[in-house]
């Protein structure tokens, strides 16, 4: 399986960060963006922005505070791999 297949499987799998990937696959972070940016223009994937939104949060049940994380970028799958 080549390196595409494995980032796209990798975030079919739930990884969504660069860094992470990058640690799975043993490579450079610069590598596996690489990837992403030719994948998102293969149509494979898309970059969406999250925030921390308290009333789509999942755990808003059982936290009383607000969120500490900044805006991330966060990858899904545009169609299953």
């Amino acid at each position: 399986m080549g390196k595409m297949e494995e980032v796209l499987r990798l975030i079919n799998e739930g990884k969504r960060f660069p860094q992470e990937i990058a640690k799975e696959l043993g490579t450079t972070v610069e590598e596996v963006e690489g990837i992403i940016e030719l994948l998102k223009g293969l149509g494979y994937i898309e970059e969406v922005e999250q925030g921390p939104a308290c009333e789509t949060c999942p755990l808003r049940k059982i936290c009383h505070g607000k969120c500490l994380l900044p805006k991330v970028r966060v990858l899904e799958l545009k169609f299953e791999v």
